[in-house]
């Protein structure tokens, strides 16, 4: 027979043991981090608007606009329209952000290229372009 004692001590046991769990799930697959958002363009066709990751507005204006955004692990959905017309875009790659790419990390960018793929960095500085979008600029307006 367990006195009140055994009892109270079992219980809070069993407690933290359950709170310990429920700590662990939020650090698994689904953990997510409050991060600064922002997104570059690198085509001159039109302005993106309503950059989304999975279903979240992010920042714009080639790194100009910041928003504060909630970044999940795993498989991401990056979506943004177009100013001239209703046209939705998705990103044709996929893109996968682990752990690793995020943890200790203060701002994400979300680079649209024109092929409607998208790259994804992250750092602890302002984002800056990425040098394969520069380029792509750079062909495009020798292009024209």
């Amino acid at each position: 027979m367990m006195n009140k004692t055994q009892w109270s001590n079992r219980l809070l046991l069993i407690f933290g043991l359950i709170f310990s769990l429920v700590g662990c799930v939020s650090l698994g697959p689904n953990a997510t981090y409050n991060m600064g958002t922002t997104s570059f363009q690198y085509f001159t066709s039109y302005h993106a608007y309503m950059t989304e990751i999975n279903g979240e507005e992010i920042g714009g204006g080639f790194g100009g606009g910041m928003n504060t955004s909630p970044v999940k692990i795993g498989s991401q959905v990056i979506t943004w329209g177009e100013t001239n017309s209703k046209k939705k875009h998705v990103a044709k790659n996929q893109v996968i952000l682990t752990k690793e790419q995020l943890k200790g990390k203060k701002y994400l960018a979300v680079h649209l290229y024109p092929d409607d793929t998208v790259e994804i960095t992250t750092s602890n500085n302002w984002p800056i372009p990425t040098e394969k979008g520069i380029k792509w600029m750079h062909d495009l307006k020798k292009a024209k």
